[in-house]
């Protein structure tokens, strides 16, 4: 059902009602059960969460520890944190909130014994699971371009996320690479159980399985927990699902917040049926949709849902609000992609020129990460300050990888491959063949590399430089240990840099050496946070917070410049003046897509949340020719842009022509500086020509430019369609 009515406030201290508009309220005070509230982008979903917690709390329904809010982000957990503390005037710390993994974690250090977890385990990031995976294969003689190992993770991923057994993931393979993921998957699941770690998918795998296992511990989690809610409900993957109705198995108070049209992750096991089956599942569920948007201009708001409403698969709802009008949207037609970027740059600096926007104010979306290559080069060129989010995270970096490794060997010395990372990182004067040596003898032992160090003296295959290197790493990591027991984690840190002589090995290292220890720096600075926490304890929680971090948790929201960010990545944020890139067939919607009806019409919601990010202008970008993968494509505009009715898009003078399709809004060509071609270039092909390639045969001349140092060719060949040429460098001849 729909509620329609709300009670009044109670005079219980703040009026938390206050403020809400109708439907915000009705999910605030909802009646216990099951509760689905669709949440239109920008429709003020995060306040609706504050507020109904706070409200339980307020009327007694519920005890802080009774609460669970279940978050997509760290830093989302945080903001909701503090906003209900604010609201109430109290500390909020005895409610559960966090991410999926986080009360994952959670729950598996607390009560994971009963399934055989140590309480002590690591967690694995994603560049630790592929070093194993690997490791596991280079074991398996499997070749890596054959089969090649990211792919490999992908479907050990995926069969986590379905929450299968590794029998269970043989059974259902349907192709060769998924037999040889599910075979690889037990000696790496070995490695992960030897090594006392869980990967990210692991979490919520072992959590559903330990509720499944043992009802005891899963009657006590649903005994505490009155009131269950999950944010962005449509991206939950199958063991997300299983988990949310676990823990609200026994009070059935589950509330859950969402928007189809924004399930962009399908990629990572997110599954929209989730949201869109709720009242299938639960059928007594009350049902509240936000449509009010407080972000956008009604322009930007009309244009995103004539892309999104061409999906078939959704919830009848729109957007409104209340700033009516707002400018129109503009679709920029560029040659390449420099000149793409180009105008990208002085359209920026013209809106900043103008005093209406910081650069921080802006934002640059693409489709995959490889598009931010000519855009970094221009805005370098132009000194423009940009952040790119998404590139070689901070936790990703080589000495921050180095001393996070240290760490974790430090909080458990039989995690290998922490162990293998660093044991000669200052390098000791030890080779591959001596820490091999080590290596085939701890295997023939049945022991950890680590326990193989305290038996040094029984390895007479190891040189005696050998054997005094491997001892006084031993030594190095033995005495900081200790310290990790007795010391404040900062003072560890400085203990392990000093020991290890980490800083000169850094400086040493190349011109980048003070960038480098800089890193590490940030680092030391990140861990003084948890100081507070007594001896040992604040070196896991530090392991942990980072193991679990993401990009758009480490952002800062007083960023001063433009803000690159691929269309996966921005969900979440909002900026005052968005550019949207690669608007073309083939790249948005992307290539794989285009075979799938499911798929394409992910990336037509992919499309309708860049959109909707965009709180005053929206800029949407198509070229005509793209570099990108290695070659040069010939570009059709995206059929996204056709969806978007003409009376919503700019109409300066200068249409174009010739790039416009029938029922498609005509198009603003923002011209970005291009110097004629030099003037000893001459045009040496014309359309209609018949030429002769060495590779592909026969073809015929549709179009011949002139550029900057060149004359391109398009070219339809006989045997493989449409391709284009520099003259210069192309190996054809005229007929």
């Amino acid at each position: 059902m729909t509620l329609a009515s709300t009670p009044a406030a109670t005079d219980r201290g703040v009026d938390l009602l206050a403020g809400l508009n109708p439907p915000q309220r009705a999910a605030v005070t909802a009646d216990d059960g099951p509760l689905l509230i669709f949440a239109g982008a920008g429709s003020g979903k995060t306040r609706v969460l504050t507020h109904r917690i706070a409200w339980l709390i307020q009327q007694g329904r519920a005890q802080p520890s009774e609460i669970l809010a279940v978050t997509f982000t760290n830093k989302a957990a945080r903001e909701m944190r503090g906003r209900v503390e604010q609201l109430l005037n109290l500390t909020a710390g005895g409610i559960w909130m966090g991410t999926f993994h986080a009360i994952a974690v959670r729950i598996l250090r607390r009560d994971g014994s009963a399934d055989g977890i140590d309480r002590h385990f690591l967690i694995y990031d994603e560049a630790d699971r592929l070093s194993v995976i690997k490791r596991v294969m280079n074991e398996m003689r499997l070749d890596e371009k054959r089969y090649p190992p990211g792919g490999i993770v992908a479907l050990i991923s995926r069969a986590k996320d379905e929450v299968m057994t590794v029998e269970e993931q043989a059974k259902a393979a349907g192709t060769h690479n998924e037999e040889l993921a599910a075979r690889i998957r037990v000696p790496y699941d070995r490695f992960l159980e030897q090594n006392n770690a869980l990967d990210f998918d692991d979490l919520l795998m072992r959590a559903v399985w330990l509720f499944d296992r043992h009802h005891e511990v899963l009657e006590k989690y649903q005994k505490r927990f009155k009131y269950v809610m999950v944010d962005e409900y449509q991206d939950t993957n199958r063991a997300q699902y299983l988990m949310v109705r676990q823990l609200a198995g026994k009070h059935r108070n589950l509330a859950v917040v969402g928007d189809d049209d924004q399930s962009i992750y399908k990629f990572r096991g997110a599954d929209v049926r989730n949201i869109l089956s709720f009242e299938h599942d639960y059928p007594d569920a009350q049902i509240v949709k936000l449509e009010q948007n407080y972000r956008s201009t009604q322009v930007i708001l009309d244009a995103a849902y004539h892309v999104i409403k061409a999906n078939p698969n959704r919830a009848d709802k729109r957007l409104w609000t209340d700033r009516p009008g707002g400018p129109k949207i503009v679709i920029g037609q560029t040659y390449d992609e420099q000149e793409e970027a180009q105008a990208v740059a002085r359209e920026a600096l013209r809106l900043v020129a103008e005093g209406d926007y910081r650069l921080g104010d802006l934002a640059v979306l693409y489709r995959t990460n490889a598009q931010s290559r000519a855009l970094e080069e221009v805005l370098l060129r132009r000194g423009v300050p940009y952040r790119l989010i998404g590139g070689l995270r901070f936790y990703e970096r080589r000495e921050v990888k180095d001393v996070m490794a240290y760490l974790r060997l430090i909080a458990n010395p039989q995690d290998t491959l922490s162990f293998s990372r660093v044991v000669n990182v200052p390098r000791r004067k030890l080779g591959e063949k001596s820490l091999a040596q080590l290596g085939y003898w701890a295997d023939a032992h049945g022991m950890s590399a680590w326990d193989a160090l305290g038996r040094l003296d029984e390895m007479t295959d190891l040189t005696n430089s050998a054997r005094l290197a491997l001892g006084e790493f031993r030594d190095l990591i033995s005495e900081v240990r200790a310290a990790s027991q007795e010391r404040r984690l900062v003072e560890v840190i400085d203990l392990l840099l000093l020991r290890s002589a980490y800083e000169r090995y850094v400086k040493e290292s190349g011109a980048d050496g003070d960038e480098r220890w800089a890193n590490v720096l940030e680092l030391r600075g990140l861990a003084s946070e948890y100081d507070g926490l007594p001896p040992g304890e604040g070196l896991q929680a530090f392991l942990e917070e980072t193991a679990l971090m993401s990009d758009v948790d480490t952002m800062r929201d007083e960023a001063k410049g433009l803000t690159l960010i691929t269309l996966h990545m921005v969900k979440g944020l909002e900026f005052p003046v968005v550019f949207m890139l690669g608007m073309e067939e083939g790249l948005f919607p992307h290539s794989r897509s285009l075979d799938s009806a499911e798929d394409l019409e992910e990336e037509r919601r992919l499309a309708y949340v860049g959109m909707t990010r965009a709180k005053d202008r929206l800029y949407l970008f198509h070229a005509f020719r793209r570099h990108l993968w290695g070659s040069a494509n010939l570009n059709v505009p995206s059929r996204f842009l056709k969806d978007i009715p003409a009376t919503l898009v700019d109409r300066p003078e200068g249409i174009p022509s010739g790039v416009d399709e029938p029922g498609m809004a005509p198009a603003r060509v923002i011209e970005a500086a291009r110097p004629a071609a030099p003037l000893n270039l001459h045009q040496r092909y014309h359309p209609g020509d018949n030429v002769e390639h060495r590779s592909w045969g026969r073809g015929r001349v549709l179009k011949s430019t002139m550029t900057r140092t060149d004359e391109e060719l398009i070219v339809k060949f006989d045997k493989v369609g449409v391709k284009i040429l520099a003259v210069s460098l192309a190996p054809i001849v005229k007929l």
